[in-house]
């Protein structure tokens, strides 16, 4: 009895399987001619189709990527950006050591973060790539930074140890900085999309109280002139022609996007179509949300703003006056030995520390300054 219950749940499931199997085919099929149909319009002869339409079969049918050939460090050789192209033509030529280092990168925790934000700020680079222009920026940095600390430690007379851990400083630096840029690039867009965010959705308001359907009012988005959000919509409106459901293609954006504002617009726009709400009306809402969180964010840099003049003030001309008159006074020939304050510390501190204080203060006030 038991062997013959097993037999046919055995065979419910491979039904089932090949039940789930034909309804995945008949959707690939309908999206394959779709896109068909797309690039016959556009002009595309019949055997430059065949190999994207049989790569879309493969994403969508077995619901996985598809085999393609990765985008490698080679191709950045030939990248129109000549900074770009210098940094894979030296990693090319020291691959043998700085493969190693690429791929350890790669293993760290940091780099699915990385490749999310590469994604999200629209950066034309794979993991791989961007990885191994970082291995390349920040070698070249070290190296730069072992030969400045050289000279400068010579000319004051300091032991020339010191230089690699001057190269050390740089490589840390650099390593960090193009750690940071994805996130940093990605962060700046949703900002810039917020910015436009009230005026599309007042527009998108207006197109929905005329009756025009959400597919158009998409379309007339990603066509107008709002700068960084039309070019996320018109993404959008690429997914939906190749087959993606709307609110797919909507949550897709709502994920990749660095814009909370955007984000929360598109989840309700999400669940109006869901539960037939009036999108015109929700448009109005959320652009009035946004607008006023922007009044709030040039309201409180403002205050910040006053806190941070004043350190500047102080890091900037007190500090400096009192540097020298202190170093003045302890090497004056008055008997007084307090504290050792040399001329060649005051210059260290004049054209090493002060300037990178605040240049990272500067650099600070420009990151937090509200996209307006």
């Amino acid at each position: 009895m038991k062997l013959e219950e097993i037999r046919k749940g055995i065979e419910e499931k491979k039904q089932g399987k090949k039940e789930i199997d034909s309804l995945d085919m008949d959707e690939v099929e309908r999206i394959v001619k779709k896109m068909k149909k797309k690039y016959a319009k556009q002009g595309m002869e019949e055997g430059e189709t065949s190999d994207k339409l049989s790569e879309l079969r493969g994403i969508i049918a077995e619901q996985e990527r598809a085999k393609i050939e990765l985008q490698t460090v080679d191709e950045l050789k030939e990248y129109k950006n000549p900074a770009i192209s210098f940094l894979a033509k030296f990693y090319s030529i020291f691959k043998i050591f700085m493969n190693p280092v690429s791929g350890a990168l790669g293993k760290l925790p940091i780099a699915s973060q990385i490749e999310f934000y590469l994604y999200s700020a629209n950066m034309k680079y794979s993991l791989k790539q961007y990885l191994a222009l970082t291995v390349a920026l920040t070698a070249i940095s070290t190296i730069f930074g072992i030969a400045l600390f050289l000279l400068i430690f010579n000319i004051i007379g300091l032991p020339l140890l010191y230089s690699v851990l001057g190269g050390l400083l740089f490589f840390l630096f650099s390593l960090t900085v193009m750690l940071l840029i994805p996130k940093s690039r990605a962060v700046k867009r949703g900002d810039d999309i917020s910015t436009e965010l009230p005026f599309a959705l007042r527009h998108m308001s207006t197109e929905l109280k005329s009756g025009i359907g959400l597919f158009k009012t998409l379309q007339a988005i990603a066509s107008s002139d709002y700068g960084l959000l039309s070019e996320e919509f018109a993404r959008t409106i690429n997914e939906i022609e190749e087959g993606t459901d709307t609110r797919d293609s909507l949550k897709h954006l709502a994920m990749r996007t660095q814009s909370l504002a955007l984000r929360n617009a598109l989840l309700h726009i999400n669940r109006a179509l869901k539960t037939g709400g009036n999108l015109s009306k929700v448009m109005n809402e959320i652009a009035e949300d946004v607008s006023f969180e922007l009044r709030m964010k040039v309201r409180d840099f403002s205050e910040k703003i006053n806190f941070f003049g004043v350190i500047f003030i102080i890091g900037g001309i007190v500090l400096p006056v009192m540097i020298a008159i202190l170093g003045g006074i302890l090497n004056a020939p008055l008997g007084i030995k307090m504290a050792d304050l040399s001329p060649t510390m005051i210059l260290i501190i004049y054209i090493g520390i002060m300037p990178m204080v605040l240049g990272i203060l500067v650099f600070y006030l420009r990151m937090i300054q509200p996209k307006v």
